[in-house]
């Protein structure tokens, strides 16, 4: 059976449940929308200016939901979601299915199992693309392991990669006369960041602990398949003196790269002005301080103001908002696949 006919039976399967959901008088209900969305321009050659539709028709049971997103446009069938959910006690499940119907082609499949045992949940992520013209199958999984103790008073999450983490990936299809936003798909779990099989290459470690109502630590640890890499310490102080005035902290080490980051920012409840900077120093022992980028943002009424400068156009970048709007080192833009405004512009 090739993937259009899967689809089919996939579809044939769901109509089923969906009549018998009907048929029932049970616990067993079905929900469903349709959005369309019609760009009309009549003084233009092609009236019809974009086309959009979503059908989503979901199937609830006692424990678990199946449904199905189908999204169309000018060109025809885009995307064909399968989404199932399910929660048993302490023990849930989540996974979606990704296919491009008019190929025929299977694109991706992701499944989160979590097992919830206070204080711990244990979450075990997996995620599968299909083959391509120009890339193999490939696939990959995560174990991560959080809790918290003394009633949320330290909280602690372990993260590892197998042949995938957590930075998302996205699907991106072509089409004409339709907004962009419905021409891609993102999901959390990404499988190509190593060939396969999918073998240990990383793990982070987070720590955060609260003090007093008012201070906040937060440790984060980082592992690759060589060893360690960095130490990231983040240190709030939260509304100092009793007023409304946070004071953040933030401690990046990098063993590679023998390089150290001091980025304090202050933050009240109209604005916050942080300052990027560099630790200069060599062989254990600061030297300096290198202050590359400035950053204030404020919220007036229902205004909102934002100033970022680069004051290292050579080594520093400042990425876009879709990246968070922060400065950062060209080489870390580069390698996190980050997008930032071109160097030129400064």
């Amino acid at each position: 059976m090739n993937i259009r006919g899967l689809l089919i039976a996939i579809g044939l399967v769901l109509g089923a449940f969906i009549v018998a959901a009907g048929s029932n008088g049970g616990g067993e209900y079905i929900t469903g929308s349709w959005f369309a969305e019609i760009g009309i321009s009549p003084q233009q050659t092609r009236p019809f200016d974009s086309f959009q539709s979503t059908l989503d028709v979901g199937l609830h049971l006692d424990f678990l939901e199946i449904s199905s997103i189908s999204d169309f446009i000018f060109d025809g069938w885009l995307w064909q979601e399968f989404d199932l959910d399910a929660a048993l006690g302490p023990v849930s499940f989540s996974g979606q299915l990704l296919f491009e119907p008019q190929s025929g082609a299977f694109l991706y499949a992701q499944g989160k199992a979590a097992l919830f045992i206070p204080p711990l949940t244990v979450s075990l992520y997996g995620a599968f693309v299909g083959a391509t013209q120009t890339e193999p199958v490939n696939y990959g999984y995560v174990v991560d392991l959080s809790g918290e103790i003394i009633g949320g008073l330290f909280t602690f999450e372990s993260t590892t990669y197998f042949g995938a983490d957590l930075s998302g990936i996205t699907f991106t299809a072509t089409g004409a006369y339709t907004d962009p936003a419905v021409l891609s798909k993102t999901y959390k779990t990404d499988p190509t960041i190593e060939p396969i099989p999918a073998y240990f290459c990383g793990e982070e470690m987070t720590f955060t602990a609260n003090a007093f109502g008012c201070v906040e630590l937060t440790s984060t640890t980082t592992f690759g398949k060589t060893g360690f890499e960095s130490e990231e310490i983040e240190l709030s102080f939260l509304h100092l003196f009793g007023i409304p005035f946070n004071l953040v902290l933030d401690f990046t080490y990098t063993l590679q790269t023998k390089s150290y980051t001091f980025s304090p920012s202050l933050e009240t409840d109209y604005g916050c002005l942080s300052v990027y900077t560099n630790l200069l120093g060599s062989g254990g022992t600061i030297t300096g301080i290198e202050i590359y980028g400035i950053k204030f943002s404020a919220n007036i009424g229902g205004a909102s103001l934002t100033s970022i400068s680069n004051l290292n156009t050579s080594d520093y970048v400042i990425t876009i908002p879709a990246f968070g709007l922060v400065v950062e080192p060209l080489s870390d833009a580069i390698s996190e696949g980050h997008i930032y405004y071109p160097q030129d512009y400064w």
